[in-house]
């Protein structure tokens, strides 16, 4: 977030420490509210018998067709071949300027399509006006095709038929086969009411959306290849509460689309899968971006690899993450929710965004994520979309915000941000995990910036960055947290805090040039001394330099710090107040310990 005005800041230094620090040992750790989720009970989530089984039901009848000649029994009148009476029709041959129309109300008609290609130039070829429930059904070890004409107007009363597959009713597509279909004039697979899809592996081209239902979109074990002119799969029923949603429960997904990959009006929800999405492009787009849905997204598993222009997840409500593996690119946001984003696990990279995360309330309780920003990385901006970017597609935040929150309780999050590394318009807390910051390298940023408090209970914070906007933790309890300078270090200069034994508290080794240090670790505890050392070798540090309670050799001593309360350093901004160190800057001291 964007600093006050110096004048301000001069104020806050010179505070007295008593209304700078909450050091109590005594004090409750801080348990974020839970998070708001929608009310899905009167969403159907299931998959009937007959939707996953692709057995024929009775009364089959065969129809082979020729051009615009049928043989079977039917009948072609006006380049319309009409199926009134309920039934299983296995259709094959090839049918060039044919609209086969299912006029069958309260009935049950299935479509087998047994290596059938049908074109239709003037219009749409597979039409359904009328039915309790049609199955497409895709016949084992066969590939159909369905291609519509590129110029066309139709309507039926107020509908507008517009796509290759239309249908007024429930559409299941089922069955091992496979299916390509060419949607030349605006949609590849339309339904107005329920859109189903099972096992089939299907090819959508379209100049507009490539998958739409309306009431809703289910997808179990499917195989889908898409390249849309506009959206990739959306559900856009806006009407209702118990519609609009799309719900997918594995299956393997390539989706190129101009606009959103998949979209929802109110719930997305995925529980796993296998998804490439490209979303999105920098010229008159409407909206580019990955994952998108107005209400809630739940994520229980899969693995994500999202290129967007737009962010690459975003709801206007909550977004919560169980699990999955996610690759994420994008020019916008990684992950952005209005209200809650909650992340309990899984493997999370973002390896580009202008924001990584953000939300109003950011809670992470697990998984591993590693990210790259821009801008922030993690910001609870306590706003919309685009607030707290001043980026493509955003304007200015708030100095403070009462709802927003950044809370860590588990986890292993590493953050390499140009902006603010931790930015929250409220209140950070941190209770547990493992969290590493590289934060800015210029001093119009922080690796830590926050509205109203900042505290840790337990858990490792080590974050580095310019000290221009450094700022500490306003509270620690159970164990200390210190904020020093460390001269200008070089990238990949690792920094470890060792106790008075020489053991490692915990190091990190940043991406990015740094000039200060702030880290918080169980093993900080007041009456000790600590030794900051740069550069040294740490023995077992992972790929990001981390370690705890172990062993360094060589390197630099930089600051040794005798600690007299839980804090040491100021929570104020500027070098003036932080804690000093040999040829380092500031060494203005508000309390908590003094430099050795």
């Amino acid at each position: 977030m964007k600093k006050i005005i110096s004048v301000l800041l001069a104020f806050v230094l010179i505070l007295p420490c008593t209304l700078l620090f909450s050091c109590s040992d005594d004090e409750e750790v801080h348990i974020p509210a839970p998070i708001t989720l929608a009310d899905t009970s009167a969403m159907d989530f299931s998959f009937t018998e007959r939707d996953i089984s692709a057995s024929y039901g009775d009364s089959v009848r065969s129809l082979t067709f020729s051009g615009d000649v049928v043989t079977g029994g039917a009948s072609i009148v006006n380049g319309v071949l009409t199926i009134t009476e309920e039934g299983t029709y296995i259709l094959s041959g090839n049918a060039d300027d044919i609209c086969i129309t299912v006029d069958a109300p309260e009935k049950k008609v299935q479509l087998v399509l047994d290596s059938f290609s049908i074109s239709n130039s003037a219009g749409c070829p597979i039409y359904i006006r009328s039915a309790s429930k049609v199955f497409i059904t895709l016949k084992d070890g066969t590939e159909s095709t369905v291609s519509d004409g590129s110029d066309y107007e139709i309507t039926d009363g107020d509908t507008n038929i517009d796509s290759a597959i239309f249908s007024k009713a429930d559409l299941t597509v089922n069955g091992n086969g496979a299916l390509k279909v060419s949607g030349n004039y605006k949609h590849g697979i339309v339904s107005k009411d329920d859109l189903i899809i099972v096992n089939s592996k299907i090819s959508v081209s379209s100049v507009g959306c490539a998958i739409d239902g309306k009431d809703c979109v289910k997808i179990k074990n499917a195989t889908l290849d898409i390249n849309a002119g506009s959206d990739g799969i959306r559900s856009s029923n806006d009407t209702e509460q118990s519609r609009g949603f799309v719900y997918i429960e594995d299956g393997k997904f390539t989706i190129t689309a101009t606009n959103d990959g998949i979209q929802a009006e109110r719930i997305l929800k995925i529980c796993n899968g296998e998804f490439v999405i490209n979303a999105g492009n920098s010229q008159g787009y409407e909206s580019g971006k990955g994952i998108k849905a107005s209400s809630d997204i739940q994520i229980l598993g899969g693995v994500y690899r999202i290129h967007s222009y737009d962010d690459s997840i975003h709801s206007n409500s909550t977004v919560k993450i169980s699990n999955g593996d996610f690759l994420l690119s994008t020019d916008d946001d990684g992950i952005h929710a209005n209200a809650d984003l909650s992340i309990e696990g899984g493997d999370i990279c973002i390896s580009k965004s202008y924001e990584g995360l953000e939300a109003e309330r950011i809670l992470i309780s697990g998984g591993k994520i590693d990210l790259y920003a821009t801008d922030d990385g993690l910001n609870a901006s306590g706003g919309n979309d685009g607030s707290g970017m001043g980026g493509p597609h955003g304007g200015g935040d708030a100095f403070a915000s009462s709802t927003a929150e950044i809370s860590i309780s588990g986890g292993y999050t590493l953050i390499n941000a140009d902006g603010d590394g931790i930015d929250s318009n409220g209140a950070i807390y941190i209770t547990g995990g493992t969290t590493l910051v590289a934060g800015p390298t210029n001093s119009g940023n922080g690796s830590l910036d926050y509205g109203s408090e900042a505290k840790i209970y337990g858990g490792i914070l080590i974050a580095t960055g310019a000290y221009g906007m450094a700022q500490n933790l306003s509270g620690a309890v159970n164990q200390g947290a210190i904020l020093t300078v460390t001269g200008t270090r070089a990238e990949k200069t690792s920094v470890a805090l060792c106790n008075e034994d020489g053991v490692v508290i915990a190091s990190f080794t940043p991406e990015k040039a740094y000039q200060c240090l702030l880290i918080s670790a169980p093993g900080i505890q007041d009456g000790e001394v600590y030794t900051v050392i740069c550069g040294g070798t740490v023995a077992g540090a992972d790929e990001n330099g981390f370690a705890k309670d172990s062993a360094i050799s060589g390197g630099s001593r930089v600051v040794e710090i005798e600690m007299s309360s839980l804090l040491y350093g100021s929570t104020g901004m500027g070098g003036g107040g932080m804690g000093g160190a040999p040829g380092g800057m500031g060494g203005g001291m508000p309390g908590g310990g003094r430099p050795r």
